[in-house]
C-alpha cells in the first residue's frame, strides 16, 4: 500500500504510525538493500531505555515512524528491526550501541549487517568518538539545525522543531556511507576489512554485556571466587528486580554497593548493616540480598565462577610506557587511525605484562591480534625489544614523531 503522509511535517518526513505503512516502507528498503537509522529514546526512567521514535533514510527520502503509536496493537517498529538483523540490508548508524540494543531485544539477532560512520570516520583520521554534526560538518561541508535532543521525546504531538531535528539525525547518514566507502575501497579494502572486524567486536561485546555484566563492575577482578558468585548471584537479583519493577537497574542498588556485599558477603542482619552504603538499600530489599550471599555461600567449589585470567606483574615504569605511548600514536598516526579506538594505557600495561611473563601465547593481548596487530605489533615488540628508535621528525607537524629502526652492532 502506498506509504501516508497525512501526519507529516513537511513533504519530506512523513510520520508513520501504522504497521502497514511500515511494512511498506521496509519492502521499499529491502529494494534498496541499504537504510540509515536513528532513534531518540528516553532511559532515565525505566529497565529498557523507552523508544519513542525511529528516523528512516533510504535513497527515496526520509521517514519517522511512532512506536508508541495505539492505532493498532502490533508493534509498528518491528520490521525494522527484522530489516536490521537481516545480512542483506546494510545498517548504516552513528554510534550503533542503543540501535544494536533495540535490535537485540526485539528480534533476538545482532544486526546483521552494520555500517558505524562514527567508527568509519576513525579508520580515516578523524578523532573517535566524533560527533555526528562534526562529522556531517568535517566530510560532507553541511550544518545541522539546534538539537532537540534535551527535550520529550514521549510527548504527543512531536513539535515541528523536534520533526526537523529527527529527520536530520539520518539526513546524511547514507552520503556518510558512501563518503567512507569510496576513501576505505583502495588498498585491497583493507580499510573496510578493519572496520568491518571491529564493528563485528564490538556486537560481539554487546551481546557479552546484557548477560555477564557483572563481571565488569569495577573491582570485580579483585575478588575471590566465592566472592565473585555472590557478585553473581547479586547482578542476578539486581536484574530481576529493576526488570520485575520496570526501573534502571542501578537505582536497585549501585555497582559499589554491589561489589562491596559481594566482598564481605554478610550473612545476617547486623553484618549487612555494617557496610558502607548500605541506607541507599530499601529495607525491603535486605533480604533478598542476605539470600543471595547465602545461595553463592553454599556452591561446591566446583560450580564456583573462574577469575578472570590476568598477567599480576609490578607496575610498569612510567618511562616505559610513555615510550610505548609514542611509539603508539606515532604508527597510528602512520595509518591515520586515531589511538584512542586503537587501545589507551591499560591495554599497553597489559602488553607490558605480557611481555614481562614470558608472552604466553594464550594471553596474546589484544594489541596485537587482529587488525590492531597490522597497525601496532610490529613497532611495539620492536620497541619492547630495545630494536627502535622514536625521534622527533617535525615539530610543526600534526605527526611529529618518526620511529625507525636501529641498526645492530656487528
Amino acid at each position: 500500500m502506498p506509504l501516508s503522509n497525512a501526519q507529516a511535517a513537511d513533504s519530506t518526513a512523513p510520520l508513520l504510525d501504522r504497521y502497514e505503512e511500515v511494512e511498506a516502507l521496509a519492502e521499499q528498503i529491502r529494494s534498496h538493500g541499504v537504510m540509515g537509522l536513528d532513534t531518540e529514546f528516553i532511559s532515565e526512567r525505566t529497565y529498557h531505555p523507552q523508544l519513542a521514535l525511529l528516523q528512516i533514510s533510504t535513497p527515496d527520502g526520509i521517514y519517522l515512524i511512532d512506536p508508541l503509536a495505539e492505532h493498532i496493537q502490533k508493534a509498528p517498529d518491528q520490521p525494522i528491526w527484522d530489516l536490521m538483523a537481516d545480512p542483506e540490508v546494510v545498517t548504516v548508524v552513528h554510534a550503533h550501541d542503543q540501535e544494536s540494543r533495540f535490535c537485540l531485544q526485539r528480534t533476538g539477532r545482532a544486526p546483521g549487517n552494520l555500517f558505524d560512520v562514527q567508527l568509519a570516520a576513525a579508520f580515516n583520521g578523524f578523532y573517535y568518538p566524533i560527533a555526528y554534526d562534526r562529522l556531517v560538518g568535517g566530510v560532507l561541508r553541511r550544518s545541522l539545525g539546534s538539537s532537540q535532543s534535551r527535550t520529550n521525546w514521549l510527548r504527543r504531538p512531536l513539535t515541528a522543531a523536534q520533526m526537523r531535528y529527527a529527520a536530520d539525525d539520518v539526513r546524511h547518514l547514507l552520503p556518510l556511507q558512501d563518503a567512507f566507502t569510496s576513501r576505505m575501497s583502495g588498498d585491497g579494502q583493507r580499510r573496510l576489512r578493519w572496520l568491518e572486524e571491529e564493528t563485528n567486536q564490538r556486537l560481539e561485546r554487546l551481546s557479552d554485556r546484557e548477560t555477564d555484566r557483572w563481571r565488569r563492575l569495577s573491582g570485580a577482578n579483585k575478588l575471590s571466587p566465592r566472592s565473585l558468585a555472590a557478585l553473581r548471584e547479586l547482578s542476578a537479583w539486581r536484574e530481576s528486580t529493576a526488570q520485575r519493577h520496570d526501573m534502571p537497574f542501578r537505582r536497585v542498588a549501585s555497582d559499589d554497593l554491589l561489589v562491596s556485599l559481594a566482598a564481605t558477603r554478610p550473612a545476617s542482619e547486623s553484618e549487612l548493616a555494617s557496610i558502607r552504603g548500605i541506607g541507599k538499600l530499601s529495607v525491603g530489599y535486605r533480604e533478598q540480598v542476605l539470600q543471595a550471599v547465602w545461595t553463592a555461600n553454599e556452591l561446591p567449589d566446583d560450580e564456583l565462577p573462574a577469575r578472570a585470567a590476568t598477567q599480576r606483574n609490578g607496575k610498569p615504569s612510567r618511562m616505559v610506557l610513555l615510550f610505548l605511548e609514542s611509539v603508539l600514536a606515532a604508527s597510528c598516526a602512520d595509518h591515520e587511525i586515531d589511538p584512542a579506538l586503537v587501545g589507551g594505557s591499560s591495554q599497553l600495561r597489559a602488553l607490558i605484562a605480557w611481555n614481562e611473563a614470558g608472552r604466553a601465547g594464550e594471553l596474546t593481548p589484544p594489541l596485537l591480534k587482529g587488525w590492531r596487530g597490522e597497525v601496532c605489533a610490529e613497532p611495539l615488540l620492536d620497541a619492547l625489544e630495545g630494536r627502535l628508535s622514536l625521534r622527533i621528525s617535525d615539530p610543526l607537524s600534526a605527526n611529529p614523531l618518526a620511529v625507525g629502526g636501529l641498526q645492530t652492532p656487528n
